[in-house]
């Protein structure tokens, strides 16, 4: 774990890490992430150093809501990620993401409870390298607003339609 790159080891772990990402400042989702994962990922030793695995699906499926919290989640956050652990531990295998288009993936992803269209695009993005415009980001529309449409801030489908050409 840490901040090497971009993108997430695994498409299971990008979906959590989007999942934490919601509604909060980048900054303090990194100390969610980092709070959960030295807390409850299996620490490793490479070449003198200690890093820590991301939390398996069965780990985090067998955490208590408290605990979660302690990580500095909100209540609904620790359980839309207990309910996508115990998916996964079910027999959703969120690899198989990366043979679908995107659309396929949001229908796919939108299926879980705490899961919408910007954290769909955001795994898009961050965990399978897909080319997206998560135009559901209020961030997102203002700057695309504000360097090609003089400020006037536009819906999310106009600006999915501008990126698209």
């Amino acid at each position: 774990f840490g901040k090497a790159g971009l993108m997430s080891a695994t498409v299971f772990e990008g979906i959590i890490k989007a999942i934490i990402q919601q509604q909060i400042s980048l900054r303090n989702a990194e100390l969610i992430t980092a709070n959960l994962v030295e807390n409850y990922g299996e620490r490793i030793e490479f070449c003198g150093e200690y890093a820590y695995e991301f939390p398996t699906p069965e780990t985090l499926t067998g955490l208590s809501l408290k605990e979660l919290r302690n990580c500095g989640l909100s209540w609904k956050k620790a359980e839309y990620i207990k309910g996508f652990s115990s998916e996964v531990i079910n027999g959703f295998d969120p690899e198989n993401l990366k043979d679908k288009n995107p659309e396929e993936i949001i229908e796919t992803l939108t299926t879980f409870k705490g899961i919408g269209r910007w954290t769909a695009e955001l795994v898009m993005i961050a965990s399978i390298g897909m080319n997206v415009i998560p135009a559901d980001d209020l961030g997102v529309r203002k700057a695309i607003s504000h360097f090609y449409f003089k400020d006037k801030l536009q819906p999310a489908e106009k600006v999915r339609e501008f990126c698209r050409e």
